[in-house]
């Protein structure tokens, strides 16, 4: 029972606040047409007023430019249209200036034109030869009909926002019709009636809807919520879930909610990079260590090796015989071998110790191109060639010069022997766009590297190449770090590597 009446209840007062607003609107809505209709009235008249004096006023002109002939002329010369023009402009201009919106003018039949076109109290531009454009076929078309009816004519025009009553009688050359005189006032500005009436008519349409707005809305809204109830649980368990794009309010519920999703899976990204960096630097330094002993160990018996070879071509060399058996390429194949192995157990120590860095300030450009001649006397005949843009303002920096001029030597080596039948290596130096370092950037138009292999580019033994020992960028990125600077290695585009080697102004 007490369901019932509760229901009854809520429809009850609605419709009886329905049916109160529908007749509240009704009685505005007809006071407002009385409202409009009297002011239409009162604007007909004054337009009819004032079309009268008009008329009146130029009754003695009309004759006179009738005797002249060019009223039923169809051909005017210019000076007779400018002539007509003027005399009947002087009359309307005067008639029309002493009330605010007033236009008037003249239409000749002959001539199929307007005359004496006046509107003093509109704000420039003002047309020159007649009404404007978009009311120019409306007045025409009411002139013609007043004339060709001998009768006077008043009618209401609305376009746009424009609305005007339009006066038209004819007037007469010995007794015939030659055309009318015209008369408008503007009166959209005087006329809010017709925005209120839109207004009241709008508001009773969502006076009747807006219980069943409301409704949906509400509908609406709840489905939203329960919507970002139900994925917000699904981020618990995938934290790639994001909210879909809603209306409303709740677009900035769930733009706030992505951006924190954002920002914590940002973080959780930055903690996982600095966790991977830990772990990297923890597994080179376990690295150096097992080096320092397989190094030491290997350094020593590699010398005695060498040696005694060196010791055994001497020998060869004083006994021919003993070629026979052992050839004198053969002791060059092994001290070749030998060497190569001195020099990767070399390269392997940089690992073991800090780089034994001799610093002083150099011209990084200077260095630069010593390296860039060094290669091409080396690769002599390559179909590679080189461009270079260095910024001679840079200033000299502190570096140890050649474990700099060793990186710039591998990351040189490999442009070339990406591009076996020739390319273009381009080489920058600049100053940093922070002002703090210098920025050195290397590109090649190669091969590239495959975009899963570019985070292990730098791991010590990972190497692409069939031949390759994996340390070049290795150890070029050791050297960059012990300089407090950094080694950036990208796909260029459309196609080759980008090497970007940022060294500090000033050592820290």
């Amino acid at each position: 029972m007490r369901i019932t009446r509760s229901y009854k209840s809520a429809v009850f007062y609605p419709v009886i606040f329905t049916v109160i607003f529908v007749i509240i609107t009704i009685i505005i809505y007809a006071s407002l047409s009385r409202w409009e209709d009297r002011l239409v009235r009162e604007s007909q008249q004054v337009c009819v007023t004032f079309l009268d004096i008009l008329y009146n006023t130029g009754i003695e002109e009309i004759e006179e430019l009738g005797d002249r002939g060019v009223l039923e002329k169809a051909d005017l010369s210019s000076f007779e249209r400018r002539m007509l023009d003027e005399r009947l402009k002087r009359i309307s201009h005067e008639q029309m200036k002493v009330k605010d919106g007033l236009e008037a003018g003249y239409y000749l039949i002959a001539q199929d034109e307007f005359f004496g076109y006046a509107f003093p109290t509109s704000s420039p531009p003002i047309p020159v030869y007649g009404p404007p454009p978009r009311s120019y076929n409306i007045i025409r078309d009411q002139a013609l009909r007043s004339a060709k009816g001998d009768s006077l004519i008043i009618d209401l025009h609305s376009f746009n926002a424009a609305t005007f009553p339009l006066a038209t009688r004819p007037i007469y050359y010995n007794k015939r019709v030659v055309g009318s005189v015209w008369a408008r006032i503007h009166i959209q500005d005087d006329l809010p009636v017709i925005r209120l009436k839109k207004v009241v008519y709008v508001i009773a349409i969502f006076a009747i809807a807006g219980f069943f707005i409301v409704t949906i809305i509400s509908t609406v809204w709840a489905s939203a919520i329960r919507g970002i109830r139900n994925e917000l649980q699904r981020v618990g368990s995938d934290p790639s879930v994001r909210l879909k794009k809603r209306w409303g309010i709740f677009t900035y519920i769930s733009m706030s909610v992505n951006k924190m999703l954002d920002t914590i899976n940002m973080e959780n990204r930055q903690k996982q990079i600095l966790k991977k960096k830990l772990i990297q630097k923890e597994k080179m330094a376990s690295l150096g260590r097992v080096i320092a002993g397989v190094a030491h160990e290997v350094k020593t018996p590699l010398a005695i090796i060498k040696t005694r070879i060196q010791m055994w071509q001497k020998e060869v060399e004083n006994h021919p015989e003993v070629e026979e058996l052992i050839s004198s390429e053969s002791m060059h194949m092994v001290i070749d071998e030998t060497n190569r192995l001195s020099s990767l157990v070399n390269r392997l120590l940089i690992f073991s110790r800090p780089i034994e860095k001799n610093i002083k300030e150099a011209d990084i450009n200077s260095l630069i191109e010593d390296v860039l001649r060094f290669l091409d006397y080396e690769n002599e005949g390559s179909k590679v060639s080189v461009k270079k843009r260095l910024n001679a303002q840079i200033p000299l920096i502190n570096i140890d010069e050649n474990s700099i001029e060793q990186v710039l030597i591998n990351i040189l080596k490999n442009s070339y022997e990406s591009m076996p039948g020739g390319g273009v290596i381009r080489v920058i130096s600049d100053i940093d766009p922070d002002g703090k370092k210098v920025a050195i950037e290397i590109s090649d138009s190669g091969t590239g590297i495959p975009e899963e292999s570019l985070d292990d580019i730098f791991v010590p033994f990972f190497t692409l190449k069939e031949s390759g020992v994996g340390l070049g960028l290795a150890i070029s990125d050791q050297i960059i770090k012990a300089h407090k600077g950094e080694i950036i290695l990208i796909n260029n585009d459309p196609q080759g590597v980008k090497c970007i080697i940022k060294l500090p102004l000033t050592q820290p």
